[in-house]
């Protein structure tokens, strides 16, 4: 993808913390969100009006906002004979024209009057299933790598449905999201794509481990 590729914002959501059925409790997610009405201001720790339910893996600088490419929905249609209810995957923002093979950690974009850059992917976790219902979801999104990605803010500014997400900058030696989530969660250990990936520019330290960790067989962890 070009300096010049663009995609575009489809949905924008955010929302506050409710509960989600799981296992038998109720737990506090704010997966559940609401499109937003009107343009939404995207500051350093995510948009206004957002809530994060678990700070201990979702939320933070480095996580400001979680981004899903639409066609991946279709993707899932013809998976499942059935469409997921959205958000599916908690997501802020879900963005049409590109997606995770298109889509390198560290990529800086102008998304409508702000500035962000990709932080990592999207690690899968249960919540996406047990807030649809269809219970092979976690494991498929392992399988099929279409996990979404987080961004943190360089610079703050409005953002609304419509605006274009275009992309600015890109690392030499930069890794495709779909890359990194073939390196992590497939069948085969490729030790030299892991080392190499963990070196890649503006990947989060956890991630670093993570592909260091299968690399030298000392395992991998679902924390993100």
């Amino acid at each position: 993808m070009s300096v010049t590729a663009r995609a575009r914002v489809v949905e924008l959501r955010h929302g506050r913390v409710g509960t989600l059925h799981h296992a038998g409790t109720l737990e506090p997610s704010a997966i559940g969100k609401a499109r937003a009405i009107g343009p939404v201001h995207l500051g350093s720790l995510g948009f206004d009006g957002d809530a994060v339910g678990d700070t201990v893996h979702h939320g933070g600088p480095d996580k400001a906002a979680c981004v899903y490419a639409e066609a991946r929905y279709g993707a899932w249609r013809s998976r499942y004979g059935a469409d997921l209810p959205r958000p599916a995957f908690g997501e802020n923002l879900l963005l049409a024209g590109t997606d995770e093979e298109r889509t390198c950690v560290g990529d800086v974009y102008a998304l409508g009057a702000a500035t962000v850059q990709v932080s990592q992917p999207r690690v899968p976790c249960y919540k996406p299933a047990a807030f649809t219902g269809e219970r092979r979801l976690t494991v498929d999104l392992r399988t099929t790598g279409w996990t979404g990605w987080y961004l943190r803010v360089i610079e703050p500014g409005v953002v609304a449905e419509g605006d274009a997400a275009r992309l600015l900058e890109r690392s030499d030696g930069a890794v495709s999201v779909a890359r990194l989530n073939a390196l992590r969660y497939g069948d085969e250990i490729d030790v030299d794509g892991l080392l190499t990936a963990a070196a890649a520019p503006g990947l989060m330290p956890a991630w670093r481990d993570a592909l260091t960790r299968r690399a030298t067989g000392r395992g991998t962890s679902d924390d993100d």
